[in-house]
């Protein structure tokens, strides 16, 4: 009897002591497969969809963007006084004042096409690529005429100087949803040459698209 009472002793003594052993065990196991909250989560917060990307690089184009490099040696040099008289030429193009506010919106954009367009030294000598950054997709200046290639006289070293800027609104007529682009502006740029007193126009249309940006078209 007592035999029988000392064997049941031993083997609950034995239970417990397996049964305190086991439960840290199996803590250490739950805390080893739990997974890492910050792992789940950081994909997620570096994660950029294609049309959030596109938003941001045309926000980053639609500011005047430098001249790349490979088109320095195609273009004239201006002068901070021709400089100057594109942003006055500009900013007193429309005497309208929605036109203003469109105008206010693209004017980095097209101060920048302006200069460029004023220092194309020729026709098809690649200084047309220096308009392309700033053209809408699918719209090409590969074959466009420069103001600076029928005028004879000139001193093609130097840019020639804007002597006017006329600007005109255009609405679209339809609905945002069912085009590419919400307004349009028409521009005239006239032309003088300092050294010769040769004069030439060239015409262009900036759209904004549905997001707000502004390209040129023509």
């Amino acid at each position: 009897m007592k035999t029988t009472w000392r064997i049941g002793i031993a083997t609950l003594c034995i239970g417990f002591l397996y049964a305190c052993a086991s439960k840290p065990q199996q803590k250490t196991d739950s805390v080893q497969t739990k997974p890492t909250p910050a792992t789940a989560t950081s994909d997620n917060a570096t994660a950029l969809s294609n049309e959030e990307g596109l938003v941001k690089t045309e926000v980053i184009i639609d500011n005047a963007s430098p001249v790349k490099p490979e088109t320095n040696g195609i273009l004239a040099r201006v002068s901070a006084a021709q400089q100057s008289r594109i942003a006055q030429a500009v900013s007193q193009g429309s005497d309208d004042a929605v036109a203003r506010r469109l105008v206010f919106q693209a004017t980095p954009k097209m101060r920048s096409f302006i200069e460029r367009l004023s220092c194309i030294k020729s026709y098809n000598d690649g200084g047309a690529a220096a308009l392309q950054a700033l053209a809408a997709p699918g719209s090409s200046f590969k074959f466009f005429v420069p103001p600076m290639h029928g005028i004879k006289l000139h001193d093609k070293s130097k840019c020639l100087s804007v002597s006017s800027v006329v600007i005109k609104h255009v609405k679209n007529p339809l609905k945002p949803s069912a085009s590419s682009w919400t307004d349009a502006l028409q521009i005239k740029v006239s032309f003088i040459a300092d050294d010769s007193g040769e004069t030439s126009t060239s015409n262009h249309e900036m759209n904004k698209n549905t997001r707000g940006v502004w390209w040129f078209t023509r």
